[in-house]
């Protein structure tokens, strides 16, 4: 008889940790590529989506620790590549790859990561021409943020130097790229700000995309945008665009074309003006010349030369119609003062004394009846109220037991006994007389012969 051996049961919890670690252990260093879906970011910053192609998709997970430094967003459709290693997931028994880099597909990182910040700024309004402040025509004070190591600010000073030769600059020395320039950036244009100057230039040397990241950041962008100082952007090449050339209020292809455009060149202002007050000499010139002609061709006409023929002309009109008004004036009061002449005579004053006579005696009168029809009224008011009051006294319960009539209650004197069925034999009752009260009780009872 052979033994027979028990094979090995594991548990569940015990299968799926032997199952993860021959996964971590013989996935433990992959790249996958595939397309973003169902994407998911934790409010720990931990990020879950599905990488997915044509056929099939696996669930990965990506930890706050490996995602903290990718400079673009994860989302929807993005095509990518990712290098993890694949684990199990104990608790639901899922398999899963736990993500430690991502790459896009087509395109660099950093690439991705500025159009996708343009995107987003742009749906914010943040490059609205509306949102752009005006820079100064003659700036008292002018800022400027970079690093003093470079020759842009060579550069920048050897504009200004020809352009005019009385000006204030004051620079602010940052780092231009690396991990800490974009909160330089932002701290440098706090303090020109509180500084007072009235417009700050951003100003950097060429480089690659690398380089110039520091001004492709949010955080810059959203400073430049609650700047309340005008500011020009002259980061890198002509060729170069960066995020802050878009929402800041003037971008210069290069640091020196922003050192021409933060102020007008004096001797060139000079020359304009003088060429503008000639050209408005002139003008004034010409409108003189024209309006000298057309005062001399007034002055030469007939109604100038014989003013008094005018003026006759519209005396004698006045005239006209002063009399005319006079006329018309005078027939007004006249037809009126007839209707009241006729008015007058159609008043006689005896017919009036005689109508206010009568008009008196017919008052009185009215007064008299009047007075009369009162007192009658009340003389019969007071008779039917008397015979109403006898009336009444005739009725009266107590006009009724003087004359030696009783009235029967019940021993509670609350009820009064109507009827011979009211009461029962042997039952006390009260007998109230006009001069007092009985106290009885029922012996017999004799019904009415009908």
């Amino acid at each position: 008889m052979e033994n027979l051996q028990k094979p090995k049961v594991y548990s569940v919890s015990e299968l799926n940790s032997k199952i993860k670690t021959n996964l971590e252990s013989y996935f433990n260093d992959i790249w996958v590529e595939g397309e973003i879906s169902n994407f998911y970011c934790h409010k720990s910053r931990h990020m879950y989506f599905d990488l997915k192609d044509e056929y099939s998709k696996i669930k990965v997970v990506m930890f706050y620790r490996n995602n903290k430094d990718m400079v673009f967003e994860l989302e929807d459709g993005l095509h990518i590549i990712l290098n993890g290693y694949v684990s199990l997931y104990e608790k639901r028994g899922e398999y899963q790859i736990i993500a430690l880099d991502i790459k896009p597909v087509g395109k660099g990182s950093l690439i991705l990561a500025f159009e996708q910040l343009k995107e987003k700024l742009e749906k914010k309004g943040y490059f609205k021409k509306e949102l752009k402040k005006k820079i100064p025509i003659f700036p008292r004070k002018i800022g400027l943020a970079t690093s003093t190591g470079g020759a842009v600010i060579k550069d920048i000073i050897s504009v200004l130097n020809r352009r005019i030769d009385n000006y204030s600059l004051f620079v602010r020395n940052i780092n231009v790229q690396g991990l800490t320039s974009g909160s330089e950036i932002c701290e440098a244009i706090d303090d020109l700000c509180q500084y007072g100057v009235d417009v700050i230039i951003l100003a950097r040397g060429g480089g690659s995309i690398e380089d110039l990241w520091a001004f492709n950041t949010e955080v810059v962008a959203e400073k430049i945008i609650e700047c309340e100082v005008p500011v020009i952007s002259a980061i890198g090449h002509e060729t170069d665009f960066t995020i802050s050339d878009f929402v800041s209020d003037l971008r210069a292809a290069t640091p020196s074309v922003a050192g021409e455009l933060v102020i007008l060149n004096k001797f060139e202002f000079i020359k304009n003006l003088i060429s503008a007050v000639d050209k408005m000499k002139n003008l004034l010139i010409v409108i003189i010349n024209k309006n000298r002609r057309e005062v001399f061709f007034l002055i030469n006409r007939k109604v100038f030369l014989n003013s008094e023929y005018l003026l006759k002309k519209f005396w004698q009109r006045l005239d006209d119609l002063s009399l005319n008004l006079k006329r018309n004036i005078e027939g007004i009061i006249l037809s009126k003062r007839l209707v009241f002449e006729n008015f007058k005579y159609s008043i006689s004053e005896k017919d009036l004394i005689s109508k206010i006579r009568t008009f008196y005696i017919n008052l009185k009168n009215s007064y008299n009846n009047l007075d009369t029809g009162i007192i009658n009224y009340l003389n019969d008011k007071n008779i039917k109220l008397k015979m109403l009051m006898e009336n009444l006294q005739n009725r009266s319960p107590v006009s009724i037991l003087s004359k030696g009539f009783s009235i029967i209650y019940k021993k509670d004197k609350k009820t009064v006994v109507k009827s011979i069925n009211g009461v029962k034999t042997g039952e006390e009752v009260k007998i109230f007389l006009k001069d007092g009260n009985l106290l009885a009780k029922i012996l017999e009872k004799y019904f009415k012969k009908s």
